[in-house]
């Protein structure tokens, strides 16, 4: 990452011309059309800033819709609903890039350090757990 400073001696950040974004999708089945499952996968985009990015990830977004049938023969849908978030990656993407990052609040902690709101951590088991120090 690339810093530069700016008058007043605050630190500027240059772009690093890549995005994440987190998508949500329904997946729709029978005649009511009621959501089974929801997905929310994320994906990397490079673009100018957030409008164009924003612009470009719905293009793409639309692009998964489509039918399917379940496994008891039952007529189905993937449905794009919208952007969950969007946020730009500190450096181009390669091996290790950090892509996403969500701070949670632990049990007993409600806020971060500047007293911001943080949500509570979800899911509250991990699939791949840390090995024990033991």
């Amino acid at each position: 990452m690339t810093e530069a400073l700016a008058q007043g001696g605050e630190a500027v950040v240059d772009s690093s011309g890549w995005f994440a974004v987190e998508l949500r999708y329904s997946y729709l089945v029978g005649e009511a059309r009621r959501p089974q499952l929801v997905e929310d996968r994320v994906i990397l985009i490079d673009g100018e800033d957030e409008e164009h990015v924003l612009v470009r990830a719905v293009e793409m977004a639309i692009e998964y819709e489509g039918d399917y049938e379940t496994d008891a023969g039952e007529p189905g849908s993937i449905r794009f609903d919208g952007v969950v978030a969007l946020k730009e990656l500190n450096d181009p993407p390669a091996a290790g890039t950090e892509v996403w990052h969500e701070l949670m609040a632990p049990s007993g902690s409600e806020t971060d350090a500047d007293g911001a709101p943080l949500p509570p951590v979800w899911p509250p088991e991990m699939a791949f757990p840390r090995a024990t120090d033991d």
